[in-house]
This record gives C-alpha cells, sequence and structure tokens, in this order.
C-alpha cells in the first residue's frame, strides 16, 4: 500500500520509487524513478542530468519518509554516466546500476562495468530483449530485467529458455530474472512458473510518489569547489572551508552522510568528520552531481552572517581550547538553517541525525557549543550585556573571534561573487 505523504502542496515532488518483490511477496528493493512536474511520467530533455538530479533527491533531499527500509535501490543510468568517473558517490553495496535498453554496447562499456562490479556494485540488465549484441554484457549480469510488455508470453518462454540453456548454464553464477511491468495475477503466477524470482509492477504496486524539500545549491560555488580539489596539496581544513562557503551544500554534505545510501555506524557531528569519511574523492563526485542538477536564489548576506558565525564559534573555541572546535563551526553555520532553506529548523535539524548535543545547541542554545552560539549571536545583534558579563579573557578571545571572522566571511563571499 502507498505511503500517505504529507503536506505535498507544500513540498516538492522529488521521485518516484517502485518496488520489487520476491516470489513471497516480500519488499526486495526500490527501482527508483526521475520525476519533477510530471507526477505520472518521467519527462526531461537531458538523461545525464536527471539522473544527477535523482541521485541528489534521494540522498541529500529531505524526505517525509520516516519508515523507509534497508532494501536494494535500482537506479537507471545512462552511457555517459556508467563510463564517468564522477557519478557513483553511492554504496556499492546498496545499489544496482541498471544498463538501460538502446544504449550502445561495446568493449569500452563492458570494461567500465567490469570494474563497477569489482568494486561490489551489482548490474542489472535493463529490458533485455534477447539481442545478441548484449551477449558481451550477459557474463556480467545479476539481473536480467524482462519487459512483459513488449513480448508475448509464448516467445518469451522460448527465447528465455534458448538463453539458459545456450548461455546462462555456463556462467559461474546465473543471473537473476526480473518480471517487469506485471499487470495480473495470471501474469504474476505464469512468470512465477516459468523461473522470475523477483516482479514489478502496476499488479504489486504503483510507483510510490516521494515528497520533501529539494535543496537548491550554488551551481557556481559547487564549480568552485570541484576546481579547488583538483590542487594535489589540498587540506581537509581548506576543503571544509571552500564547502562551508555554501550553507546549503553543507547541511546537504552532512546530509548524504546519513542518507540510506551511506549510513554511518556513529553520527558524525561536523563538516570536517564528513569530509574524512567520504574522502576527497566522493566529495567531488557530489559536488559535480549538484553543480549539474541545482540553482541558488538565495542572498550572499545570509551566508556571510552565517559563515562569519560559525566561524566565530570555532575560533572561540580554538582559543578556550574546547574540543572539537570544528563541532563549534556546525553549530553557529546551522544555527539559521531554517531562513536558509525556508523550514522548520527543529524538522530540519532532526533530518541530519546528530547527536542530542548537537541537536540541543543548535535549537535550544545548550550545553557548551549551545553558550558558544548563544555569544556569537549575542555579539551579531550587538546584545553588549551578554559579552560584558564574560570574564575579560573569554571577552577578549570573543571579540578576536568575531573580528577575525568577518574578515574572514568577506573574502569567501567575494570568491563566490568571481
Amino acid at each position: 500500500m502507498q505511503k500517505k505523504q504529507i503536506n505535498t502542496k507544500q513540498n516538492d515532488l522529488l521521485f518516484a520509487r517502485q518496488p520489487i518483490f520476491d516470489c513471497n511477496d516480500k519488499l526486495y528493493g526500490y527501482e527508483l524513478l526521475y520525476r519533477d512536474r510530471h507526477p505520472d511520467k518521467a519527462v526531461f530533455e537531458d538523461g545525464n542530468k536527471a539522473t544527477s538530479e535523482l541521485l541528489i533527491n534521494y540522498c541529500g533531499g529531505i524526505i517525509n519518509d520516516e519508515e523507509a527500509p534497508y532494501v536494494k535501490i535500482f537506479i537507471n543510468l545512462t552511457r555517459n554516466l556508467l563510463l564517468s568517473d564522477y557519478f557513483f558517490p553511492l554504496r556499492p553495496d546498496r545499489v544496482v546500476l541498471e544498463v538501460l535498453e538502446g544504449m550502445q554496447v561495446d568493449e569500452l562499456l563492458a570494461k567500465k562495468i567490469k570494474e563497477l562490479k569489482n568494486k561490489g556494485f551489482e548490474i542489472a540488465l535493463d529490458d533485455y530483449c534477447f539481442e545478441p549484441e548484449y551477449d558481451i554484457l550477459l557474463p556480467l549480469a545479476d539481473y536480467i530485467k524482462i519487459d512483459l510488455l513488449a513480448i508475448s508470453g509464448t516467445e518469451l518462454k522460448e527465447k528465455k529458455s534458448l538463453l539458459e540453456r545456450k548461455f546462462l548454464s555456463s556462467l559461474p553464477q546465473q543471473p537473476v530474472f526480473l518480471a517487469e511491468k506485471v499487470e495480473t495475477k495470471e501474469v504474476h503466477d505464469a512468470c512465477r512458473e516459468s523461473g522470475f524470482e523477483l516482479f514489478q509492477g502496476y499488479y504489486l504496486e504503483r510507483p510510490q510518489l516521494m515528497y520533501g524539500k529539494k535543496i537548491r545549491n550554488s551551481s557556481e560555488v559547487a564549480l568552485q569547489i570541484v576546481a579547488k580539489i583538483q590542487e594535489s596539496d589540498i587540506k581537509v581544513d581548506d576543503l571544509c572551508h571552500e564547502i562551508s562557503r555554501d550553507t546549503k551544500l553543507s547541511y546537504q554534505i552532512l546530509k548524504i552522510i546519513n542518507s540510506p545510501l551511506c549510513r554511518l555506524p556513529r553520527k558524525v557531528s561536523s563538516l570536517k568528520e564528513s569530509i574524512v569519511y567520504l574522502g576527497l574523492d566522493q566529495i567531488k563526485k557530489w559536488a559535480m552531481a549538484m553543480a549539474l542538477s541545482t540553482s541558488s536564489s538565495q542572498s550572499t548576506e545570509l551566508f556571510r552572517i552565517l559563515l562569519s558565525r560559525a566561524r566565530t564559534c570555532e575560533l572561540y573555541a580554538v582559543n578556550m581550547k574546547y574540543e572539537s572546535p570544528d563541532s563549534f563551526f556546525t553549530v553557529g553555520l546551522f544555527s539559521g538553517i531554517d531562513a536558509v532553506l525556508l523550514a522548520d529548523k527543529k524538522w530540519l535539524v532532526e533530518k541530519l541525525d546528530f547527536s542530542d548535543e548537537m541537536n540541543e545547541a543548535i535549537l535550544q542554545e545548550k550545553g557548551i557549543k549551545g553558550e558558544v552560539l548563544k555569544l556569537a549571536i549575542a555579539i551579531d545583534h550587538a546584545q553588549w550585556d551578554t559579552t560584558n558579563a564574560l570574564p575579560e579573557k573569554s571577552r577578549i578571545a570573543l571579540f578576536s573571534a568575531h573580528e577575525e571572522s568577518i574578515n574572514w566571511a568577506h573574502n569567501l563571499c567575494k570568491l563566490c561573487e568571481k
């Protein structure tokens, strides 16, 4: 049964997902389907851009779905994306990459698919039509998807049997047959009898529309970050500062870390920790995908204020010798995330799956991080009663951090405008 989504008129249509079931009608996985302004079909001119946006919305969007099961995810990819080095910021144990019907099949594609399989990805031949040009890919296929509306039952039975005898029987591991567009119980039962193990179609369940909030980043900043990453001697701290130039991008990186395709054994509390986990290569891939799929119209002044506040929190923590100063930066940066993304702050912060300490600091200004955030906000708003109550050493450290942070944020925002 399709899940009920909330406030769809106030949220973005992110994508659709169609369930895939096994022979026991147990959920096996989801195929992700691109959706934008048309809920019932995928309408797009650029397949590369559509797939990039689909991945961003799935991993980095804020979804109104608190009970998403941890199952296989099937994703359609164009030939260009399969051959690209930029579009696999995904955990391979979770993902099935679909080779689309009509794609040019050659040694170059086969070589790339072998590389992807060696990395742990599974491969599906989508809308397989028993044509000989796909023979080179059969030994690499983990799944063979058959469009039941494109072939008669009798022809399917004959061709499937011939393929199994002539080719598949000699393979060390047999691919799983997946029946697509199962429209009736009779078709479902017939497919089970003929050896299909997985099933997808309207008889079982229609695609589920997934609503939430898209995060529209500055594509220019993302591209600048990609260029910066190319520097061979870039340090993690420098990369953190580059990414921090766009608060939305920072939020999205942290959201991706806790996305369904990239789950950590523990919660992260800073952008630096996320980058260390993902690595420069993965950050580059996500930045490229974001640059292709999104744009930004938010005020630079707002970003400047949040950057200055975040840096003030971080430098003050350094001056006071507090642990993990980078997490203080995160608290400051996301203290105004509601103004950046135009949504409820509590809802947004909870989607990041931070520790309780981080949540309380951002939402309630509690704990040592919350106290530092309160001081940074006080100096932003010229609340001198608050700052004057500090011991002299702390007050000097705060004003010193704030002065340095203003210049730092100003210089970063100037780079954004170039």
